[in-house]
C-alpha cells in the first residue's frame, strides 16, 4: 500500500519527530534512510530496501558505468552523501539530524508538514511547504496530463 496523507506535527526540543502511526505501519520497518529532498528544502525518509534498490541503480546504471558520469558523481555528493539511517524509538519518533534540519529550515520546536509520497515520506517546514503550494499555479489535472504524456513517450 502506498504512503499517503498530509500530517502536521512538531519537532521536539531534542530534534525528534513523531511519524504518524499510519505511515509507520505502512513502512513496516524499524529504520528509515533520511536525506535531502529532491524538490526543494525538505527532508526525505525512505524505507531502506527502496532507497538501496532505487539509488543503487541511479548511481551505477545497468552496466556499472555511471561512475564515469560527472552528473552521477555530483548526484552522489549532493544527495547520497547526506543520507543517514535513522531508527524509530519506542514512541515512533526519529531524531532528525541537525544538518538535514538546517537544510530544510526546520528548527527545534517548530511545526512541520509530513507528506506520504507513495514510496517515501517528505518532511517540510510548514511555512516553506505552504509557499511552495502557493507558488504552484498548475492544476492537478495538468500535472496528471503531463505525467501521462511522459509515460507514453509523447
Amino acid at each position: 500500500m502506498l504512503l499517503t496523507g498530509e500530517f502536521i506535527n512538531k519537532v521536539d526540543e531534542k530534534g525528534r519527530l513523531m511519524i504518524p502511526a499510519r505511515l509507520r505501519a505502512l513502512l513496516s520497518c524499524t529504520q528509515v534512510v533520511a536525506t535531502k529532498g529532491l524538490d526543494g528544502n525538505c527532508i526525505a525518509l525512505f524505507p531502506p530496501d527502496f532507497f538501496d534498490r532505487t539509488f543503487s541503480f541511479a548511481i551505477s546504471g545497468d552496466d556499472g558505468m555511471q561512475i564515469f558520469s560527472p552528473q552521477a558523481r555530483m548526484f552522489t555528493r549532493r544527495f547520497l552523501s547526506s543520507s543517514q539511517p535513522l531508527d524509530f524509538d519506542s514512541s515512533g519518533r526519529v531524531n532528525l539530524p541537525q544538518s538535514l534540519r538546517t537544510y530544510a529550515g526546520i528548527d527545534l520546536r517548530s511545526e512541520v508538514t509530513i507528506l506520504g509520497m507513495g514510496n517515501y515520506i517528505e518532511i517540510w517546514n510548514t511555512g516553506k511547504y505552504n509557499e511552495l503550494l502557493e507558488s504552484d499555479d498548475i492544476s492537478i489535472s495538468d500535472l496528471g496530463e503531463a505525467l501521462s504524456k511522459n509515460k507514453r513517450g509523447v
